[in-house]
């Protein structure tokens, strides 16, 4: 069947036709990708020769998500170049940081993903905090950020707190002596180089003769610094359409932007202020929730249903369950809702803040965190058995080559993006290796019998395909440990499957289970209802991120004590809800 041409809105035409800078505000559903193909459409027709387009987000799976949809429309050239798909922070690299090396250093600079992680101990025995709470400039620490990890700095001497600085200046220093730099370093230095005027000038012509238009999408997950940098390709004179919904800033942990955000739109003419709204994804029941999931003062009318799904009035579901934990009876509810509204289960996830509430709903294994390396063996085949998707597929893959790395004594003390940029090491030259292995290891109740059964194997096959150079054997490596026989179970068939809630940004489902627990819900309708307590704005933020991606049938699993109260306020904004127990 020949795919209806598409006919866009007059918010659509407005963004697709628009020349120049511009800010747009899209609502989930706008019809986001579309728009920007169709921009992208509109651009590659009239392109100079030898111009391109940078397309920029912030996350890897958004950016797969755009170049799929630009090469299915056959709007990609082959090769890619001159236009530029990437992340914003490969964008930064690529064109601010490595072509012009680092200020007063020799060596090649390199980007490496994982510094951030980098541990913190000033003294033996010292609490470990992440680089991340750090500043690359000063080296102060971030009390928030530092708090958030059980650090509080009003309740720490002076002396203290210097001595974490100190350290953590000091692993800094050694990261740019080899030439390290982490995402937040290379940040501070891009920022550096536009700060000079005339370097400033000379990278901005460069771009402008590059570039005919930069598109950064998902600009919601920008933090302060990126927006100085965007603020400079705009005034740098270079055409750049910022894309966003304010309302899915869900990364306020990396500085992300809330207030932010508004603040710089207001820095666009109102000619160039955008707003798309009209939601083409969601039925109408599901655009009244997800209004509900706004704050106050922005919450308004809730979106109109414009796409196929406008005359679909299956209610929102509300599962009420009991007690403090949360039990698998969530996912086995789901599964009996799909299955008699005709969808496949496996289409449709289970989505929670955290990893560990999605497993306990759908009742697959929980993570322990653990750096015992049976244990992150176990979880880590375990991630791979129950991926929902490429990214985390790809995400079990790196944990599982940074493991065998570790049992092969091959780390020493660097991180594993150290050791993977030292060594020039490609991800084509093991992946293939990795993913064997994961299959061959994965649990199977049928084959090994039980925990120890699987441990036993799992040793043999590593003692056979690893290399291990330092002496010990793979049973030294890999003990026993009882808390093993709660990691490991058969892969499920047809199921759905958990999810977090920044993994299913900017995707969609037929339907959703958006999980929430006694701990969190409560005081996020407190925030809803009052405005108060403030510091619910982002837990209330991911909860309209993950309502929102629900086509057909939305699902909301919670507290018994909160389900009547949650019931209410969805009622008030016209929605129409059914509450089960289970």
């Amino acid at each position: 069947m020949t795919p209806k041409p598409f006919a866009p809105t007059e918010e659509q035409r407005a963004v697709i036709d628009h020349e120049g800078s511009a800010f747009v505000d899209a609502c989930p559903g706008a019809g986001k990708t579309r728009i920007l193909i169709e921009r992208a459409r509109e651009l590659f027709g009239a392109l100079r020769q030898g111009q391109g387009i940078a397309f920029l987000s912030f996350t890897h799976a958004a950016v797969f998500e755009l170049e799929t949809r630009l090469s299915q429309e056959r709007l990609l050239p082959a090769p890619i170049f001159p236009n530029f798909i990437g992340t914003f922070d490969s964008f930064v690299w690529h064109f601010l940081v490595a072509p012009f090396g680092l200020p007063g250093a020799t060596v090649r600079p390199r980007l490496i993903a994982d510094t951030a992680g980098l541990p913190v101990e000033p003294y033996e025995n010292a609490q470990t905090l992440p680089l991340s709470c750090f500043c690359p400039d000063t080296g102060a620490i971030f009390p928030a950020e530092a708090k958030s990890k059980g650090f509080d700095v009003s309740k720490k001497q002076d002396y203290q707190v210097q001595a974490y600085e100190t350290t953590a200046s000091r692993i800094r220093e050694r990261l740019l002596a080899r030439g390290h730099l982490g995402f937040d370093e290379a940040r501070s230095v891009a920022l550096q180089r536009i700060s000079d005027t005339q370097i400033a000038r000379r990278i901005a012509l460069a771009l402008k003769g590059r570039f005919c238009e930069v598109i950064v999408d998902e600009a919601q997950d920008c933090n302060p610094d990126d927006l100085r940098i965007i603020a400079w390709l705009r005034d740098s004179g270079l055409p750049t359409k910022v894309v966003c919904d304010p309302n899915q800033a869900i990364y306020e942990f990396r500085g992300g932007v809330t207030d932010h955000l508004s603040t710089f739109a207001e820095t666009f003419p109102a000619a160039q202020r955008k707003k798309v709204t009209g939601n083409f994804r969601s039925s109408p029941n599901i655009c009244k929730a997800v209004a509900g999931f706004r704050p106050i003062p922005v919450r308004g009318d809730p979106d109109e249903a414009l796409g196929s799904l406008r005359g679909h009035s299956a209610s929102v579901e509300i599962l009420s369950y009991g007690g403090i934990s949360v039990p698998p009876s969530i996912g086995e509810t789901f599964s009996t809702i799909l299955r008699g509204a005709g969808i496949l289960p496996s289409s449709a996830p289970i989505v929670a803040s955290t990893k560990a509430s999605g497993a306990a709903a759908s009742g697959q294994p929980k993570a322990t965190g653990s750096q015992d390396r049976t244990l992150r063996l176990a979880e880590v085949v375990s991630e791979f058995q129950f991926a929902a998707g490429y990214s985390d597929m790809k995400k079990a893959m790196d944990s599982a080559h940074e493991l065998f790395l570790l049992l092969e004594g091959k780390l020493g003390g660097l991180s594993y993006h150290q050791y993977i940029a030292d060594n020039d090491i490609d991800p084509a030259s093991w992946r293939s290796q990795v993913v064997k292995l994961l299959r061959t290891l994965r649990f199977s109740l049928g084959v090994h019998g039980d925990a120890r059964g699987w441990h036993g194997a799992v040793k043999q096959v590593l003692e056979r395909e690893l290399s291990i150079d330092d002496g010990q054997t793979i049973s030294q490596k890999l003990r026993w440990n009882t808390n093993l026989e709660g990691l490991l179970a058969d892969a499920p068939t047809d199921t759905p499957l958990p999810r977090t809630i920044h993994s299913v940004k900017g995707m969609q489902f037929p339907a959703v289970c958006v999980v929430m627990t006694s701990r969190t819900l409560g005081r996020i309708l407190d925030f809803l209802l009052t405005g108060e307590p403030a510091d619910q704005a982002e837990n209330a933020r991911k909860l309209y991120v993950a309502a929102s991606r629900a086509e057909k049938l939305l699902v909301l699993a919670v507290p018994r004590s909160q389900a009547l109260r949650l019931k209410t306020h969805l009622e008030a904004q016209g929605a129409s809800v059914n509450v089960r127990e289970i």
